[in-house]
């Protein structure tokens, strides 16, 4: 199924309104999908198609940042009828606990490093509504993380074409992982 719902994401890559469709995908990605829109920032730099990586990281930001409001949202509004059924749907019980702890210490780097990594950003969104954290500090970690990601990615992907999609698609998930868990040691050490 997942393998499928990549393979319809790439396909709009090359749609006349693909830059719709990347928001759309950042958009629902932040609250309840489940494909992230680096699968469609590389499919549409990794073709030769001629478009800015530029703007195709800064619809992908924009998109996620607003998904990640209305997941906000769903978690402060509409948790008991939206927010357990996506989250028992997707096994998630056990990482919104977590959730819940971490926002009461590191709300800003939670959010931060949950936006760049593959942590599921969604639990993130949905939870921080759900603990009422403040909006302001959830919007600008999530403008930071979500676009050092896609900014990341759409700049590789455009430097280096197929070969950047191949490695990125193999590894992104353990290097962002990595280079997470290094900002997150590196903030809490600077901050004792």
């Amino acid at each position: 199924m997942i393998q499928k719902l990549v393979l319809w994401t790439e396909s709009f890559a090359k749609h006349k309104h693909a830059e719709f469709y990347l928001f759309g995908v950042a958009f629902t990605e932040s609250s309840f999908f489940l494909i992230p829109p680096d699968v469609l920032i590389i499919a549409m730099l990794s073709h030769g198609l001629k478009v800015s990586w530029v703007r195709i990281a800064s619809i992908s930001t924009v998109g996620s940042v607003l998904g990640g409001i209305f997941g906000y949202c769903i978690g402060l509004f509409f948790y008991t009828y939206i927010g357990a059924p996506l989250v028992k749907l997707y096994g998630l019980e056990t990482e919104l606990a977590y959730v819940g702890t971490q926002f009461n210490q590191h709300a800003f780097l939670s959010i931060l490093i949950a936006a760049f990594t593959p942590i599921p950003y969604k639990v993130f969104t949905i939870g921080a509504g759900l603990f009422s954290l403040n909006l302001v500090t959830f919007v600008s970690a999530s403008i930071v993380g979500r676009g050092a990601r896609f900014f990341l990615v759409a700049f590789f992907t455009n430097k280096y074409g197929v070969k950047a999609k191949e490695f990125i698609l193999k590894k992104a998930d353990k290097i962002l992982l990595i280079v997470g868990i290094l900002i997150f040691v590196a903030i809490y050490f600077f901050t004792k």
